[in-house]
């Protein structure tokens, strides 16, 4: 789950695509190659094929006269049908008609991206790290290896993506800690040592939206995909539960004025442990360190299984080549300019910084090289930002080189991305909610999910 800004942030970005509905593209039936050599790309974003692929989709079939791509739109113009062509799409797939490229989904959205683990265990997925490491102007050298190392399944790789942010909890090191991962005993216990009216996460978020988000990162550590296998009755996670029920049910919402001045206020004088947020350039560590009023730490979220707390989350396109495609070169040539340079030097680079104040960080090694200089050479990166409605302000200089060593330590120390299941996050808050409410006991809430999951699980893996 993701924060309020981010949501606005989806939310701004699903109202322009509804304005300018794209529809599926076609190359054209008359223009098709006569030997019928036809990609089908399965296009599974809100609301449309995105105007970017559409583009690059054009480029390739005006540039190819042996092969031609043909998209086609499984999301529709509403969630509904979203959910509609998801089943579709994997019905189709689990039935033998599988897209040759597919588009994996988006998912910051109320309907699940496609099960990526599931169709790449049961080989549905082409494994991408030979055509990487094959490719004359790629090659592991070229890319940066900790996100997509990240994204792999049983070692292979069977999506891409352009880019990435860091998904992670930040808080004061003199209260969490200088850690990587942590778990929730280790939070209930940093907790503890703040002032009385303090809170975990902003103020004004009730316990379950609280839930949603230690829980949601965590549920992977109790479930194994390959044998199916649940331990949601463990004593870690009753014990999360127990700590959650401890938390306010809901907070009185003032004006939105007063909650950013008490948003402010809680940061200063230290009553907020931790913010959620997304690292995407090393200038994000000067921007903590001044939040929290001296060094921070990025944590990440508590897991049951002592790993990393932190989650690469990849940009909005991902990408895969069905193990079945019916030209494997064709694809990969198209596929493979996600992970191309896009900046062609420095003031390019700089140009996209000042453009983006908050660029996401590029899988290609040399964009990534060069996102790095901008921040420590450039002065176009001297800025002030303004916070929570222009009640804090935060002062930006070059990044230093420490500021470097922290940005890249905590870039190598995740491992793993975040495409955690929204449908089985919600089948934990049902049946979490009575338990909350008081009207059941843990101990049958957790049999319950336990059952629930489990069945889930094993239907899906």
């Amino acid at each position: 789950m993701k924060a309020n800004s981010e949501k606005l942030i989806v939310a701004l970005f699903v109202f322009l695509l509804s304005i300018c509905v794209l529809t599926a593209c076609s190359a054209g039936g008359e223009d098709l190659p006569a030997d019928g050599n036809v990609l089908i790309y399965a296009s599974f974003q809100p609301f449309g094929v995105e105007q970017d692929m559409e583009l690059a989709i054009e480029v390739f079939n005006q540039t190819h006269t042996d092969v031609q791509i043909e998209a086609k739109d499984y999301w529709g113009n509403s969630f509904e049908t979203a959910a509609q062509g998801r089943e579709q799409l994997i019905t189709e797939i689990l039935t033998g008609r599988v897209p040759d490229i597919i588009d994996l989904g988006y998912t910051n959205t109320p309907v699940a991206m496609l099960p990526y683990r599931q169709l790449a265990q049961r080989g549905y997925l082409e494994d991408l790290w030979p055509y990487i490491e094959n490719d004359p102007e790629l090659g592991r050298e070229a890319v940066l290896e900790a996100p997509l190392q990240a994204a792999e399944v049983d070692g292979g790789l069977y999506m891409l993506f352009d880019s990435v942010l860091i998904s992670t909890l930040a808080g004061s090191e003199q209260v969490v800690g200088d850690q990587k991962s942590w778990t929730m005993e280790d939070l209930k216990a940093a907790f503890a040592s703040m002032p009385e009216d303090s809170t975990i996460l902003q103020y004004v978020w009730p316990r379950v939206q609280v839930a949603e988000h230690l829980l949601g990162m965590s549920m992977d550590g109790y479930i194994d995909w390959e044998t199916g296998q649940c331990s949601f009755d463990s004593e870690n996670f009753r014990f999360d539960l127990e700590f959650l029920k401890e938390l306010p049910e809901e907070i009185e919402w003032t004006s939105n004025e007063a909650v950013n001045l008490e948003l402010g206020d809680r940061m200063r004088e230290g009553r907020q442990m931790l913010e959620q947020t997304y690292i995407r350039t090393p200038q994000d560590i000067q921007k903590f360190d001044a939040l929290f009023g001296g060094r921070a730490s990025f944590v990440g979220y508590p897991t049951a299984d002592g790993s990393a707390g932190s989650a690469f989350y990849p940009a909005f396109t991902k990408l895969a080549i069905s193990s079945t495609c019916g030209n494997k070169e064709a694809a990969w040539e198209f596929v493979r300019q996600l992970l191309l340079p896009q900046y062609s030097d420095l003031p390019a680079a700089a140009e996209a910084v000042v453009k983006d104040r908050n660029p996401y960080i590029p899988v290609n090694l040399v964009d990534y090289g060069l996102l790095k200089r901008v921040y420590t050479e450039m002065d176009s990166v001297k800025t002030t930002e303004w916070l929570y409605a222009g009640t804090t302000s935060i002062e930006y200089d070059r990044v230093s080189d420490a500021d470097i060593d922290r940005f890249e330590n905590l870039l190598n120390s995740v491992g793993r991305i975040e495409l955690y299941d929204s449908e089985l996050l919600q089948i934990v808050m049902d049946q979490a909610g009575p338990y909350f409410a008081g009207d059941k006991t843990v101990d049958e809430t957790v049999a319950l999910i336990q059952n629930r999951v489990t069945l889930y699980v094993n239907e899906n893996k």
